[in-house]
């Protein structure tokens, strides 16, 4: 974008209250592109009233301007034609005198100042001296509902952010900042961590806003050429472990993937610098960085360039010396190292009055630092100080009820004391299942069924010892031959005991039991089972798992509507094949009448229409409705998740269209009234209440926020569901797209608060409506162990628990 400069060269200071233009108007050449709106016609508020008011602050400043700040739109034209974007950015950079602060992106130049002259004409050299015509013309100005006003404000915050010597990465949630300087060195784990920010600039209810959060980078101490060190024989093995994975460039901590790796380049090989001249890149790096390379006979990493890069001047193909690059992230067998993890935590589970602090201080530096501030001035922009404040509410605490009616409210949104002094509230007769183990586990655990047995008659459940299969060792064979054995049976239920993680033995059990066999599985490790401390816990916790899988609710929440369905949809991809992937829906059966669930899940491959899919399966869950009440839902509150903005306008036109027009082809007059709500986990929102002391805290499970940095054109609302005890929480988006429902907002956002409770794989609320979390379960299982359809004779019990 331009720089800084004087005010001269034709211009007119901006005055006050630009034309208007209606959303999709055309101007100049092009179709202004809008916001997704999604919020429903017929909605008259989006408000909801129940619940204690508590005053809260989000992560977010507020963008103050002044009144008279308009920005203005023209078009570049530059004769004879110049193709880099680089080229064009230097050309134009030579115009601030001329033309005072703008924006470039190679297109269209984004201005606070009104030029006198349209078109205004001005005169340029290319590199060799040939001269250049650049021709401006005013194209309009640039409106808040315009989709490029928001995307220039966060070219300014960007350039705002920059000047403060943070490095810029690129990533698939956006964009990020991290400083290097404020590097935390974890010594024992042989990592770094990077802290930063990511920020976003959007029109939210009344104000434009800035969201503000935290994140980190990890980096690792060693290089790759320490891994290609360890695996130096095998190029194919070295290829496999670097290529994929992100590296951090220690002359100028630059962000870059690995495409490939080049055994037939070396330091020693040269290439051809923007002169032409031959420079080895042991030279250039000597004289470029100071960085001397030690072993002059390693092989050069490949980073290509994306082609806006390209087009933005960087080389199609990137070299670069694994001596210098260290790996970012952290592998598998670091995810599991359980010290490495809390080690880490220490840094990045950051509490919310510190996150609250580190919030206030890039404003501060913002504020006062003198680059920020010049760039923040060119463009009369300002920070307000101050996180934004507004109102909230907090729900009433749901009432858990268990066995014998029972009631009770819990506790910060966790009821593991409750379950374990009340009875389960519906159970079976576990008379008939097998456990499998190895001849070496049996006395590990036979302790552990004594333990398993007493919680079950503890909490009303009616099991008996199981017959116990032994085998000779932990091969998969041996396990697919003892369920085998234990399916001739007729058996309810089998405990396979392993004796560590093994994702070849996890699927193989699972695929047999889930596709071949129609017989739920419950998977234990023998180190879970031996450990005395935790024996009386786990033990209560896979007796709650097996009765589920049995069919059985262990608690429910008072449901004060009959005839609603309420779905969960989520879809993941095959581990094994990228081309396939699986969308798995569970739905309810009416909460008010039954506690009983269905479960379906359907392949497709890349580039087939997932909402044929989505509907082939809602009509399995409506059949299957049908069969139980003799009649259809009269609602069905649809949760779908996995939706990332770029796919909304998709999810609205295909799949909430699609089953919308075939409920009422199926159904008629008598189509049960749809709601579907598109829910986001990962977004970078924070709340924060303060208590009686004024520390900053989390805000309370039950937190529904429906105002202020909810966005104009959606229906949309936020709810804290969980509780946490380490760090700062994170509350869920939802986006109500459809709705035939009848229901106030308040009625919605109890609902789903509601369903948060239930879900069985935990004893308090989880972060999303229980049915998208066992729609995100069901799914991991097909998509990372069993990669095929399961069969269609477990779909009426939670079997992947």
């Amino acid at each position: 974008g331009g720089g800084g400069g004087g005010r001269g060269g034709g211009m007119v200071r901006p005055r006050g209250g630009g034309g208007e233009a209606s959303r999709g108007s055309r101007r100049g050449n092009r179709t202004i592109t809008d916001l997704i709106v999604t919020r429903p016609q017929s909605l008259n508020s989006k408000k909801g009233t129940t619940g204690a008011p508590i005053a809260l602050l989000a992560n977010y400043f507020k963008i103050l301007k002044k009144p008279e700040w308009n920005i203005y739109k023209y078009r570049v034209d530059l004769t004879p034609e110049v193709e880099l974007l680089s080229h064009k950015k230097a050309i134009m950079r030579r115009q601030v005198a001329k033309l005072g602060s703008f924006q470039f992106d190679g297109t269209m130049i984004f201005s606070p100042y009104k030029y006198a002259a349209d078109p205004l004409v001005l005169m340029d050299k290319d590199d060799k001296e040939e001269p250049i015509q650049i021709t401006i013309r005013f194209v309009g100005d640039l409106l808040a509902t315009d989709g490029q006003y928001t995307h220039l404000l966060n070219l300014i915050m960007r350039a705002t952010i920059e000047s403060l010597n943070m490095q810029r990465a690129y990533g698939p949630k956006g964009t990020k900042y991290f400083d290097a300087v404020q590097k935390i060195d974890i010594n024992t784990q042989h990592l770094q961590i990077w802290p930063g920010f990511c920020t976003a600039i959007r029109q939210h209810e009344r104000d434009i806003m800035i969201c503000t959060e935290l994140t980190h980078k990890v980096i690792r101490m060693e290089n790759c050429y320490n891994v290609m060190q360890h695996y130096a024989r095998d190029q194919e093995v070295v290829k496999k472990e670097l290529i994929g994975k992100v590296v951090v460039t220690e002359y100028n901590n630059a962000t870059y993937r690995i495409d490939d790796v080049d055994f037939s380049l070396t330091p020693s090989s040269s290439f051809a610098k923007k002169t032409g001249e031959r420079i080895t890149f042991l030279q250039y790096f000597r004289d470029r960085y100071n960085c001397t390379i030690r072993d002059t006979r390693q092989p050069l990493l490949v980073s290509r360039a994306k082609a806006k890069d390209v087009r933005a001047g960087r080389p199609e193909v990137l070299n670069l010396v694994p001596e210098l690059c260290r790996l970012t992230g952290l592998t598998e067998e670091m995810r599991s190292n359980f010290r490495l993890m809390r080690d880490l935590a220490q840094h990045t589970r950051v509490k919310p009055d510190t996150r609250v602090k580190r919030f206030l201080e890039l404003n501060r530096r913002i504020q006062n630092e003198d680059k920020a501030r010049e760039v923040m001035k060119k463009w009369e922009m300002t920070l307000d100080k101050n996180l934004v404040e507004l109102p909230a509410r907090v729900l009433p605490a749901e009432v858990i009820c268990f066995g014998n009616r029972h009631e009770e409210k819990p506790n910060n949104a966790d009821w593991t004391g409750a379950l374990t002094r009340n009875r389960l509230f519906e159970t079976d007769k576990l008379t008939n299942w097998h456990c499998v183990c190895t001849n070496r586990d049996f006395g590990i655990v036979s302790k552990f069924i004594s333990f398993l047995l007493n919680s079950a008659r503890n909490s009303g459940l009616d099991m008996v010892d199981p017959r116990i299969i032994r085998i000779d060792n932990p091969r998969v064979q041996a396990y697919i031959n003892a369920i085998e054995q234990a399916c001739n049976d007729s058996t309810q239920i089998i405990m396979c005991v392993v004796p560590n993680q093994d994702a070849n033995r996890y699927g193989a059990i699972k695929k047999r039991s889930c596709v071949e066999r129609a017989v739920p599985t419950q998977v234990m490790l023998t180190k879970v089972m031996s450990n005395d401390k935790i024996l009386k816990s786990v033990s209560a916790k896979i007796m709650v798992q097996m009765n589920c899988k049995l069919g059985n609710a262990p608690w429910t929440v008072k449901i004060p509507a009959s005839g609603i369905m309420t779905v969960g949809f989520d879809v993941t991809y095959d581990v094994r094949d990228k081309r396939k992937s699986y969308g798995a829906l569970v739905a309810t059966m009416d909460l008010r009448q039954c506690n009983s669930y269905f479960s379906t899940v359907s392949q497709h491959s890349h580039g087939e229409e997932m909402s044929n899919f989505l509907v082939v399966n809602m009509m399995k869950a409506l059949k299957q409705f049908q069969q139980i009440h003799h009649e259809p839902p009269k609602r069905i509150i649809f949760y779908r998740d996995g939706v990332g903005d770029g796919d909304l306008s998709h999810v609205m036109d295909f799949e909430v269209k699609k089953l919308a027009n075939d409920l009422k082809a199926l159904y008629g007059e008598t189509a049960p009234k749809l709601t579907f709500i598109v829910v986001t986990k990962r977004i970078n929102t924070r709340l924060f209440s303060k208590d009686m002391r004024g520390m900053v805290t989390n805000a309370p499970p039950g937190t529904v926020v429906d105002d202020v940095i909810t966005l104009p054109e959606r229906y949309d609302f936020f709810i804290v569901s969980q509780s946490t005890k380490e760090g700062t929480i994170s509350p869920t988006c939802y986006n109500v797209v459809w709705d035939e429902s009848g229901f106030s907002a308040d009625k919605i956002q109890i609902w789903t608060y509601k369903m948060t409770h239930l879900y069985y794989n935990w004893s308090g609320n989880v972060k999303v409506p229980a049915v998208c979390q066992y729609a995100q379960k069901l799914a991991f299982l097909v998509g990372q162990f069993i990669n095929q359809e399961p069969t269609h004779l477990m779909e009426k019990k939670l079997y992947f628990l």
